[in-house]
C-alpha cells in the first residue's frame, strides 16, 4: 500500500488538469490523514477541534470568559436580590434619622412637631420634584384609591409622631425594636381585610411571645431608676441623654410607641391594599403632606409647640440631613417593598450528551421566589444600626431584660414573616397545577 505522502504528490500532479480541490498537507500525519478521510467519511473529528464541555476559549461554541461569567453571576444577584437591598438601605436612612432626632430634641430643645414639620416639608417638596422628572402619570392619585390614600397618611402621621415621642426617653434600639410589632399586626390586619391572607393560631402565638418581650423592655413593675443613674424628678426633657428618664416618662413613651405601632400598621395595610394602584411616590407625598399640615398647625395652636427655627450651622445640618433621610427612606422602603424580581436564571446540570446531542441536564423550570419575606426580613437589620448608634453616639448599652424582650419581639416577627412566605409558596404549588388542568380542559373543550 502507498504511503500518505505518495498518495498526496498523486493527486497534486494530478490536479494540474482537474478541478478538484486537493487538501492541504499538515505537518502532522495524523491531521494529514484526518483531513483526507473526513471528507468519504464524515464521522471522525479533528484532534484540533474543540470537544464540547472541554472548556477552550475562544472558538464557536466555547464556554464564555470569566469576566462575563462573573457579570453575569454580579447581575443576576443584583435582580434577585435588589429589593432586600433597597430596603436595609432604606433601615440604614431611617436609624441614622432617628438618631438625628435625638439630637435635634435632646440636645437642641426642639419639639417632635418641629422636627416632623422641617422634615416632612422637605420630603413633600422632594416626592413632587421628583415625580415631575420622572413624568409620573396621576401625581395626586386617581378617585378610587383616594380614601386609602388619606388613610395611610394618617396612619403614618400617628407612626412617626410615636416613634418621635419615644426616642426622647427611651434608647434608641430599644424604641426601634417596638415598632418591629407593626409587621405582625400588619399580618393580621390583612388576614381580615384581604382575600387569601391568614393569620394561623402560630402566628398568634408569636404575637403574644412579642408582646412578652414589650414588657420585658417597659419593666413597668421595676421601682429603680433607668441604669444611667438619673433621679425621678430629673424630667426627660431636661436629660440629655436618651434613658435618663424617670419610670414614669419611660412607660409613657412605650405607650406612645404602641400607638405609633398601630398608626404604623394601619399604614402598612393600606398600602398593601393599594397596592401597584398608583405610584409608590404618590403614597409618600399624601403622608408627608398631610404630617407637614398636622405639625404646622399643631405649632400655630399649641402654646407649649412654638415655632422654632435652628439656632446653629449644626442644627441646620441636622433638618436637612433629617429631610434627606427621610425622603430616601421613603423611597427606598417603598420601592424595595414593591419590588418583584424576574424569575431566577435556572442553570442546567452539566450531563452526558448522546448520539443526537440531546443533554441529560437538568430543566428550565424557573425556581419560586421568595422575594417578598426576605425583603420584609430586611426591616429588622435596623435594630443593627440602632444598636451602633446607641453606643458611638450617646454611649449606651442595652440592659440583659431589654436583649431578652428584643430577641423576642424580632424572632417573632421573623417567624410570622418567613410563616407567612411559606404559605404563599404551598398556595403557588398547589395553584399551579390547577391552573394546567383549567387549561387543558379548556383546549379540549375548544
Amino acid at each position: 500500500m502507498a504511503s500518505p505522502q505518495r498518495q498526496y504528490n498523486t493527486l497534486q500532479s494530478s490536479s494540474q488538469d482537474s478541478s478538484v480541490p486537493v487538501p492541504r498537507l499538515s505537518q502532522n500525519r495524523d491531521d494529514y490523514d484526518d483531513e483526507v478521510r473526513r471528507p468519504l467519511l464524515g464521522s471522525a473529528p479533528s484532534s484540533s477541534a474543540p470537544i464540547d464541555g472541554g472548556g477552550l476559549e475562544g472558538k464557536e461554541g466555547s464556554q464564555p470568559s470569566w469576566v462575563r461569567v462573573v457579570g453575569d453571576n454580579a447581575k443576576e444577584i443584583w435582580l434577585q436580590s435588589k429589593g432586600m437591598i433597597l430596603v436595609m438601605m432604606a433601615q440604614f436612612f431611617g436609624a441614622s434619622m432617628n438618631v438625628m432626632t435625638q439630637i435635634l430634641e435632646l440636645q437642641g430643645g426642639l419639639d417632635p412637631f418641629q422636627v416632623l414639620f422641617a422634615r416632612m416639608s422637605v420630603t413633600v417638596v422632594a416626592s413632587y420634584l421628583y415625580m415631575w422628572y420622572k413624568g409620573v402619570r396621576h401625581p395626586f392619585g386617581t378617585r378610587p384609591v383616594l380614601g386609602l390614600l388619606i388613610f395611610r397618611a394618617m396612619g403614618g402621621f400617628f407612626g412617626v409622631y410615636g416613634i418621635y415621642y419615644g426616642v426622647q426617653y427611651l434608647p434608641l434600639s430599644e424604641a426601634t425594636v417596638l415598632t418591629f410589632l407593626a409587621p405582625i399586626l400588619t399580618c393580621y390586619a390583612c388576614s381580615l381585610f384581604l382575600p387569601n391572607e391568614t393569620f394561623t393560631r402560630k402566628q398568634q402565638l408569636a404575637g403574644l411571645i412579642s408582646l412578652v418581650g414589650v414588657v420585658l423592655i417597659a419593666r413597668p413593675f421595676s421601682a429603680a431608676t433607668p441604669s444611667s443613674g438619673a433621679p425621678p424628678d430629673a424630667g426627660a426633657l431636661e436629660s440629655r441623654k436618651p434613658g435618663a428618664a424617670d419610670e414614669f416618662h419611660h412607660v409613657l413613651a412605650i405607650c406612645a410607641l404602641l400607638m405609633g405601632v398601630v398608626g404604623a400598621a394601619c399604614a402598612y395595610t393600606a398600602i398593601r391594599i393599594i397596592g401597584q394602584r398608583c405610584h409608590a411616590l404618590v403614597s409618600v407625598t399624601y403622608f408627608s403632606l398631610f404630617t407637614t399640615i398636622v405639625s404646622f398647625l399643631a405649632m400655630l395652636l399649641v402654646p407649649s409647640v412654638p415655632f422654632k427655627l435652628p439656632e446653629s450651622g449644626f442644627e441646620w445640618a441636622l433638618i436637612a440631613g433629617l429631610g434627606i433621610c427621610g425622603f430616601l427612606l421613603q423611597f427606598l422602603l417603598t420601592t424595595g417593598l414593591a419590588y418583584v424580581p424576574p424569575p431566577p436564571r435556572q442553570r442546567k446540570t452539566p450531563g452526558l450528551a448522546d448520539t443526537n446531542g440531546v443533554s441529560s441536564g437538568g430543566d428550565d423550570k424557573p425556581a419560586k421566589s421568595s422575594s417578598g419575606s426576605r425583603a420584609t426580613s430586611m426591616i429588622y437589620t435596623q435594630m443593627l444600626f440602632a444598636l451602633f448608634y446607641d453606643k458611638t453616639v450617646w454611649g449606651n448599652t442595652l440592659s440583659p431584660m431589654s436583649w431578652l424582650g428584643s430577641a423576642l419581639i424580632v424572632g417573632s416577627a421573623l417567624y410570622v414573616a418567613l410563616v407567612r412566605d411559606g404559605q404563599s409558596s404551598r398556595k403557588s404549588d398547589v395553584a399551579a397545577p390547577v391552573a394546567e388542568e383549567n387549561a387543558a380542559r379548556g383546549e379540549e373543550a375548544a
